[in-house]
């Protein structure tokens, strides 16, 4: 089983918190995305859910659906189509 990465192209770490406003995992938790078990990497996508809610959370949930579904988030999409 692959899993698909949660960044949602929103490449953007908040100074104080170390969280991306993305996918609200911290820099080494990108870093080490490649090296991480699918286990670990499910546990990953649930540990930045959990530190989001509210509208962050929903657009979150429906670009990474999006992303799964198409293999590409919403925000990517709009730039490959902006570079037409």
């Amino acid at each position: 089983m692959s899993i698909t990465s949660p960044c949602i192209s929103v490449c953007v770490t908040d100074p104080t918190s170390d969280l991306c406003y993305g996918c609200a995992r911290t820099t080494n938790e990108i870093a080490k995305w490649s090296s991480l078990t699918d286990k670990e990497k499910l546990e990953t996508i649930e540990k930045g859910r959990s530190r989001m809610d509210g509208w962050q959370l929903e657009s979150f949930d429906k670009a990474y659906k999006q992303k799964i579904e198409t293999g590409l988030s919403p925000i990517k999409e709009q730039k490959l189509q902006d570079e037409e």
